[in-house]
């Protein structure tokens, strides 16, 4: 409970120092919070529903599983959003690598690199997107300007899980499981609400419109885990303690001081605090540059939580030591497009 409490004491200081800075905040992250808390619970009832064991079985009958598993992390992060990534296909990288006879831990390092690296295409794929949209008149205008930096990424990444492919021996190939559960409806629900959300409707509205379909269709149990409510009230209390300080002015390039402010905070309160007029070279920074530090990025924190319920341990120094290497590349090139 204490970031719920950190969340609510920090706005109201915010309100009572400064009422316009607090009626901003709240209108700019209310639409945010809406979708990811509606997102969150439509994607974990579609994983109730099987939906994503599914596409792993339709995955391991192909003859490419490798390449096919690189595709479905870039299409649920584009659509889905990286921390949907993180939570969902990690477990599954890990079950899909075993039973295929790959490397667990270069599958799994390959999701939190696409996950990162990849969420520069839409704005429903990364919350700092969707902060940034207000300078773009819409989602197509938003494309048109983040397209060049998000296949960049995208290439950075799917070529980094190819030299982890070649550097982590494959493990012991072992049986696989029972034909999956048919997901029905919910995939039917999940592919419309990806479609919708490319449209001029309110990302919001599609996503609670989702989540409401998804539960009639699939039925809710367990309502505590639908919704990652701690997650989102450290949104809340960052973004507000950042609005209580002072304007910073730094004098350095968009995309570099957003990584150097991602992996000292993370990259929420790093752009809101280094917010001006190249928002795309700073959404550069911190989307590409949380891969150095373990707190940069939530999607990170909550893939490596998901290897520990999996029983898979990868080191934090393997992690910040690929990071080093691929955000420098992936970011100097990055800014060079956008």
């Amino acid at each position: 409970m204490f970031w719920p409490a950190a969340a609510v004491v920090l706005f109201v200081a915010l309100a009572l120092t400064d009422t316009a800075a607090a009626t901003s905040v709240a209108g700019r992250l209310l639409p945010v919070l809406v979708f990811a808390a509606a997102m969150s619970a439509m994607v974990n009832l579609a994983a109730q529903a099987g939906v994503f064991e599914a596409l792993a079985a339709w995955i391991e009958r192909t003859h490419f599983v490798w390449p096919a598993f690189l595709v479905l992390c870039v299409f649920v992060t584009i659509f889905l959003s990286l921390d949907t990534t993180a939570i969902m296909l990690t477990p599954l990288a890990v079950a899909v690598a075993r039973r295929n006879g790959l490397s667990v831990v270069a599958l799994s390092l390959s999701v939190v690199w696409i996950a990162n690296l990849g969420s520069m295409l839409l704005p429903v794929s990364n919350l700092t997107n969707l902060l940034a949209l207000k300078h773009y008149s819409g989602t197509y205008d938003f494309v048109a300007a983040s397209w060049r930096s998000a296949l960049v990424g995208i290439a950075v990444a799917v070529a980094a899980s190819y030299v982890a492919r070649f550097i982590f021996g494959a493990e012991k190939q072992q049986h696989s499981p029972s034909a999956p559960p048919s997901p029905g409806a919910a995939l039917w629900i999940l592919g419309l609400t990806v479609v919708a959300l490319l449209t001029p409707i309110p990302f919001w509205a599609t996503s609670v419109v989702g989540a409401v379909a998804m539960a009639l269709a699939v039925g809710v149990e367990n309502r505590g885990e639908l919704v990652p409510w701690q997650s989102l009230a450290l949104v809340v209390a960052i973004s507000s303690a950042v609005a209580l300080l002072p304007p910073l002015h730094i004098n350095a390039p968009a995309a570099l001081s957003g990584t150097v402010a991602a992996n000292l905070v993370n990259n929420l309160p790093a752009y809101l605090l280094l917010e001006g007029d190249e928002p795309m070279q700073l959404l550069v920074g911190v989307n590409f540059g949380p891969l150095i530090t373990p707190w940069a990025s939530l999607a990170t924190l909550l893939w490596h939580s998901q290897l520990e319920r999996a029983g898979i341990q990868i080191p934090w120094r393997v992690f910040i030591a690929f990071g080093c290497v691929l955000v420098p590349l992936a970011v100097w090139l990055g800014s060079a497009v956008a």
